[in-house]
């Protein structure tokens, strides 16, 4: 009782700011008490997330969901793997059935106020676009005037592409349907989706990829990453840090394969910080100063990710492009680890 009087001397500001601390979650102390990492994942074709012939889910999403987990529980292999959809993604999170959802998520500012959810970091940059049967004699976004266009709904690139048609004047059908019912023969002339799912979907879904154009406009810029709930300041710095950790090893020169002697041997500061050898990275995001070097050792720096599930060398055949290191023309970097 004898608090009381202090209480009424406290600001409103105050008050508020003591109900927020205390009403926030733990997402990391539930992640280890529980003993695993449920890190939400789309059931995709191979390259992206889809569960391989001895049911092991793979790809480069799938990727991530196991670097956190060896950040933040010693063991990438610790993950309870959550089906979502285009729906389920973001709501998963607000009933707390996923801790990190791994998915091609557009960050938009609209999804982060309605859902209450944050993207902590970008792992991919691409831009909406548009394939075609090579028959059609359609080789521009102008040509799909009067034409019928298959998107998957509940997306922004169905937003984006009802936008365009509105904007542009067209005469143009949509039609809420996918890439499979598309390149089943569907009545549509041409299916959009952003382009990495284009070329995903050519590597898998198709008899004769020559029989198939990718139109070369992009109509939209795509920023896609992992989401989180937003009420937890300290998981949102976990997640974006796996990611940049990553990227920062590829730009270091970092690797699976030659980590341990990168860490015993290296000279650079950001390096050691980087791999815990210097700093205080690990305290500050709660975690031991290992964290990071568990994730490359696990997974690799981000351009062995990227290879090894859209690169040249895959079926999907993607370089880099966007998604390229800062140095390399690309748009991709992390912040300094200092």
């Amino acid at each position: 009782m004898k608090t009381l009087p202090l209480l009424r001397t406290l600001s409103h500001a105050t008050l508020l700011s003591t109900v927020i601390v205390t009403a926030h979650a733990n997402t990391l102390s539930d992640i280890q008490q529980r003993g695993d990492l449920n890190c939400g994942v789309y059931p995709d074709d191979p390259g992206r997330s889809a569960l391989d012939s001895e049911g092991k889910w793979q790809g480069f999403y799938v990727e991530f969901c196991r670097g956190v987990a060896a950040a933040v529980l010693n063991n990438p292999d610790y993950v309870n793997y959550v089906e979502v959809g285009p729906k389920s993604r973001f709501t998963s999170l607000v009933d707390k059935s996923t801790d990190v959802v791994m998915y091609s998520s557009t960050w938009t500012l609209g999804r982060e106020n309605t859902y209450q959810v944050s993207f902590p970091a970008l792992y991919l940059f691409d831009g909406q676009g548009f394939v075609v049967r090579r028959s059609s004699n359609i080789h521009t976004i102008n040509d799909l005037n009067d034409k019928t266009v298959c998107v998957t709904g509940n997306t922004t690139t169905q937003q984006n592409l009802e936008e365009f048609i509105a904007t542009q004047g067209f005469n143009t059908k949509v039609v809420y349907a996918n890439g499979d019912q598309f390149f089943r023969g569907s009545v549509c002339d041409a299916y959009s989706a952003d382009r990495m799912n284009l070329a995903t979907n050519l590597a898998n879904r198709v008899d004769n990829r020559s029989d198939y154009v990718v139109l070369p406009d992009t109509l939209s810029r795509e920023p896609i990453g992992p989401t989180v709930r937003n009420d937890d300041a300290q998981w949102q710095k976990i997640v974006r840090s796996v990611v940049h950790a990553t990227i920062l090893a590829e730009e270091k020169g970092i690797t699976q394969a030659n980590i341990d002697q990168v860490k015993q041997s290296s000279l650079n500061i950001e390096t050691l910080n980087l791999l815990g050898v210097n700093g205080d990275i690990g305290q500050q995001l709660g975690l031991d100063p290992d964290w990071a070097y568990r994730t490359i050792k696990a997974v690799g720096n981000y351009a062995e990710i990227y290879n090894r599930h859209f690169g040249p060398d895959t079926p999907i055949g993607q370089e880099r492009g966007l998604n390229a290191l800062w140095r390399d023309g690309g748009v991709l970097f992390a912040p300094p680890f200092k």
